[in-house]
């Protein structure tokens, strides 16, 4: 697939309306681009979430005071929110790139219904250009 790229036309194939967009925004690595995840509190709860995958009120303590932690402590807080949408579940490959995408026809959730939303961030394996 081809990487996408700030101006390109794009749509979510995975949906019934796969919508028409144009991309605004591209962050390659959330990691590296977003100043609260370079910060100790971040580098010591995600070790502690990887020592601790077993314990499911542990990790359900930590990803809930991370997330609070770092959308507080970013002025990017649609950016993280979208971040922590899509890897709620905290798997060894998280999405790190997003998109940020200015519909022109909304796409589709997994039924008919369209998104309300006229502009979103969605991870960048999603969107196939058109």
């Amino acid at each position: 697939m081809a990487k996408l790229k700030v101006g390109d036309l794009v749509c979510i194939p995975r949906r019934k309306n796969k919508g028409l967009g144009i991309v605004l925004k591209h962050v390659e690595d959330i990691t590296k681009e977003i100043d609260a995840f370079k910060d100790d509190f971040w580098t010591t709860h995600e070790q502690m979430i990887k020592d601790g995958r077993g314990s499911s009120n542990l990790l359900f303590d930590l990803r809930k005071s991370a997330r609070v932690h770092l959308l507080e402590a970013s002025p990017e807080r649609d950016l993280l929110e979208a971040y922590f949408q899509y890897n709620n579940t905290w798997c060894p490959k998280n999405k790190k790139s997003f998109i940020y995408i200015k519909w022109f026809k909304q796409p589709s959730y997994y039924e008919n219904a369209r998104s309300t939303e006229k502009e979103q961030w969605h991870p960048a394996d999603w969107a196939k250009a058109m």
